[in-house]
């Protein structure tokens, strides 16, 4: 059974990675954020509680969060890689799943989480309302932290108390505009946290 799941695994991923190496104009920089928003995941785990299978929903979603770029001419690829991801058959995947996938991707970036602007997210049960917003919220910091696409920010740890998060960076060079990206794409993880978040290199 081990053995069946991992393999499962790997044709999932195996085509994740194909479809962000075929759309994606930059996939090393979805990879770098991916690996920023795990990071952050596993960081806050004692925070959130989730295991496994949505560690792998972020994954997913973060490795194709910019396929859009591939379709937008007018700068709302977040919108296109909804649509995209939902096209697409990604194997070991529920209907369910991919839904919560694009809806991870679609909020990288631009407008939060909207139950009565957003169709398709006031659809899910609250339970899955709750995860799309946790996991966008990791996904939205950690795409901030390499604005640039320069992989400026290797990796990050996290000390989290009653009232903080002090998320440190291990960085090459000058790291300012990724913070200061990082701070203004936050709020959603703030709200989820109930925590100030403080970075430092």
């Amino acid at each position: 059974m081990r053995n069946m799941q991992m393999q499962e695994r790997d044709a999932t991923m195996a085509y994740v990675i194909e479809k962000a190496h075929t759309y994606d104009p930059d996939p090393s920089h979805s990879e770098h954020v991916t690996a920023l928003a795990l990071a952050l995941f596993e960081e806050l785990r004692i925070l959130h509680s989730y295991g496994s299978s949505e560690r792998r929903l972020l994954e997913i979603a973060g490795r194709l969060h910019d396929i859009g770029w591939s379709r937008a001419v007018t700068g709302k690829h977040h919108k296109h890689t909804l649509d995209m991801i939902q096209e697409l058959d990604i194997p070991g995947l529920t209907k369910q799943e991919q839904l919560i996938c694009a809806l991870i991707a679609r909020y990288h970036t631009k407008a939060l989480p909207d139950m009565l602007k957003h169709g398709q997210f006031a659809s899910l049960d609250p339970n899955r309302r709750e995860l799309v917003e946790w996991l966008a919220g990791l996904l939205r910091v950690a795409d901030g932290l390499d604005c640039s696409h320069t992989s400026r920010v290797k990796t990050i740890s996290c000390e989290v108390d009653a009232r903080t998060i002090k998320i440190s960076l291990e960085v090459a060079g000058n790291c300012q505009m990724e913070i200061e990206k990082a701070r203004q794409k936050e709020g959603l993880l703030l709200s989820k946290t109930g925590r100030e978040i403080t970075y430092h290199c």
